[in-house]
């Protein structure tokens, strides 16, 4: 409880899990914008594109395709989770 300065258990592990939350969302975007960068497009824009460049793919475009997927959806996942937290 000295790390948050909370009175509570409680209200310590509150703000705890508020500010984890809130670093996941901050690393999330982070990743995101590191990907949008990298490619020059957002991921919707790479995934309509992708089934024109799935055949001729390379492993590596692949699993960055993967990867930035799954980014993606626990980006959703944790604003989800965030919105009904607050």
């Amino acid at each position: 409880m000295d790390l948050t300065k909370a009175k509570t258990f409680d209200i310590a592990l509150d703000t705890l899990f508020k500010d984890y939350m809130r670093y996941k969302l901050y690393f999330l975007k982070s990743e995101n914008n590191r990907y949008e960068i990298k490619w020059g497009m957002s991921f919707e824009e790479f995934e309509e594109k992708s089934p024109n460049i799935k055949n001729g793919m390379s492993n590596e475009t692949e699993q960055e395709y993967y990867q930035w997927e799954a980014v993606m959806t626990e980006l959703e996942y944790f604003r989800t989770r965030m919105q009904q937290w607050m």
